[in-house]
């Protein structure tokens, strides 16, 4: 009876080892997979590991005990990976999550370090995925920061600490991680180190990543550039020429929730989300670590062709390089019109490369590149994909007969946008870009830019990012001292999708802006182009001499090619 006992309690012991395997549980820990905090060890392959059980037990949530994470590109998952706006190719993944559904990622209050040229997050194919409570951040950031020490004519002299380190090989300026890597740049931008924000009215300086310059000691570099200027003491950022590894990046992926997350930097936009559903962003931190000036190197939030709704609230977007976000679609351009209802389109833009935007089924708009009047709407019958740069698309209905080679297709489904309570601060370039044809509500929200705080518009020559709003509300916001840079015209900037502004339609309708706060330096409040029905009511105006005013003399209302204009009080 004894002996059946022992090996009754010795059989439940090892079952009880290998429970997870047994018998699903719907939470695991990483630690099960051989990886604890704080150890400094690679924990790249026991995510790698960690996904793929979870993927194939149903396992519902990942669990990470409180502490710091290493990883590194070594064992990362590989990957051939197109990205709306930022750099595609093949990348390395830590946490790469696709073709799962009911699965969240709760960091624990953890500290996740990422080594090197690899992506944190890439979401594909995925279906409600939470991503909650931990921090990212790289050991070596893309960008590099030096404090001015003196200007001359055509030289700047600049101290770099040791967290950035360089070399220079054949005169040229060459930043490293200490090692072989490189880290290289593409322009300059000077920013105010106690305030981190961008210098008044600076503009960037393109250089390419070769900068003839000298060492002259003790950590100090002599920088030949043309026409450069700068003011002692402020911090010269030299920004990556690329956008190679965004934090987290969201593909043909519905219902997400990021939530409770700071992200110190990335090299590229925080979060980049296409092609995607129903998106919730939540008390998110893009902020610069305690001593740096930049946080991510390129948008905090972006969306392109997405739909369903988007959200944003309760969030800090501060010291990114580009916008707080940015919300539209994407056009293609007509190469050839094949028969009267199969087109040969064109990805013209090559951070656009790869963007599968039509699918059977597609409700499309068919557009006047030169207007950006939509000719008419159309559903899609077939794709078929030559490569990542031409597609051949069948429509159902006949093409209309104005319809010409250079036009653009866009798609014709738009997101619900609410972004609620948010701060958009000392940044780079503006506040929001937002695009999208159904509800757009932008409320309680505090912006400080260098450029426009709010902006509308599209294009169809560059970008080709498809724009206009037709029922926007902002209220009970906060506009404090923006356009301090050189990044737009106006605190509100409504603007056409065409430089065609003579014959241009209304682009965008039934926009409400009302019980606002602007407190202004510069007197332009409101530029408005290509407008039909506006309400500017109850709104109040505070006069500033936080910066140095240059545009006494414009109109605080710019309108033009716009009708039913309503501003009151």
């Amino acid at each position: 009876m004894n002996r059946h006992i022992i090996i009754y309690i010795l059989t439940c012991g090892c079952l009880f080892l290998y429970l997870p395997d047994v018998f699903p549980n719907k939470e695991i820990s990483i630690t099960h997979f051989g990886i604890e905090p704080n150890n400094g060890k690679d924990a790249t392959l026991a995510v790698r590991n960690a996904i793929n059980y979870c993927s194939e037990k149903k396992i519902n949530k990942l669990i990470f005990p409180k502490g710091k994470y290493d990883f590194y590109p070594k064992l990362a998952t590989e990957k051939t990976v197109y990205i709306s706006n930022n750099t595609d190719g093949e990348k390395r993944i830590t946490f790469s999550i696709d073709n799962m559904k009911n699965f969240e990622i709760d960091g624990g209050g953890a500290t996740f370090i990422f080594h090197g040229y690899i992506c944190p997050f890439v979401i594909k194919n995925c279906k409600n995925i939470i991503l909650n409570n931990f921090s990212i951040d790289f050991s070596r950031t893309f960008h590099s920061e030096g404090i001015i020490k003196a200007v001359h004519k055509d030289e700047i002299e600049v101290y770099f600490p040791e967290k950035y380190p360089f070399k220079i090989e054949n005169e040229r300026l060459i930043f490293t991680d200490g090692k072989k890597v490189e880290y290289p740049y593409g322009s300059l931008l000077e920013y105010n180190t106690l305030k981190k924000e961008t210098a008044y009215q600076v503009h960037d300086y393109y250089t390419g990543p070769v900068l003839k310059a000298e060492n002259i000691g003790q950590r100090q570099v002599r920088i030949h550039l043309k026409d450069v200027k700068g003011t002692p003491g402020n911090t010269m950022v030299f920004a990556p020429n690329h956008r190679l590894c965004p934090a987290i990046t969201i593909d043909n992926t519905q219902d997400i929730n990021i939530a409770n997350i700071t992200l110190y930097h990335c090299g590229g936009m925080g979060v980049i989300a296409q092609r995607s559903k129903n998106i919730t962003v939540n008390k998110m931190k893009v902020s610069a670590a305690q001593d740096r000036t930049v946080s991510c190197t390129a948008d905090a939030t972006h969306f392109a062709n997405c739909e369903g709704k988007i959200i944003l609230t309760d969030c800090l977007f501060e010291n990114q390089m580009d916008d707080a976000t940015n919300i539209h679609g994407i056009y293609m351009r007509i190469e050839k019109i094949l028969s009267s209802t199969s087109l040969l389109l064109r990805l013209v833009h090559y951070e656009q490369y790869g963007m599968d935007i039509f699918k059977k089924g597609q409700k499309v708009e068919l557009v006047n590149a030169q207007t950006v009047e939509t000719y008419s709407i159309n559903n899609v019958e077939s794709v078929k994909r030559y490569n990542k740069e031409f597609y051949q698309v069948e429509f159902k209905e006949n093409l209309p007969s104005a319809l010409k080679e250079k036009d653009v297709v866009g798609s014709a489904i738009y997101p619900e946008v609410i972004l609620k309570n948010c701060i958009c601060q000392n940044n780079r370039a503006r506040g929001v870009l937002l695009g999208s044809r159904t509800k757009i509500i932008v409320e309680g929200n505090r912006f400080h830019t260098p450029g426009a705080a709010i902006m509308t518009g599209g294009d169809t020559e560059y970008w080709f990012e498809q724009g206009g709003v037709s029922n926007l509300e902002i209220k009970n916001n906060i506009f404090d001292n923006c356009n301090y840079g050189v990044w737009g015209d106006a605190a509100i900037q409504i603007a056409a999708g065409s430089k065609d502004k003579g014959n241009s339609p209304r682009f965008n309708h039934n926009i409400i802006i009302e019980n606002n706060i602007f407190n202004v330096f510069d007197p332009r409040i409101l530029k408005v182009s290509s407008v039909d029905g506006l309400i500017f009511r109850h709104n109040k105006i505070n006069h500033s001499t936080a910066y140095p005013a240059i545009h006494t003399i414009a109109k605080p209302f710019n309108i033009e090619n716009s009708t039913n204009i309503n501003i009151q009080k």
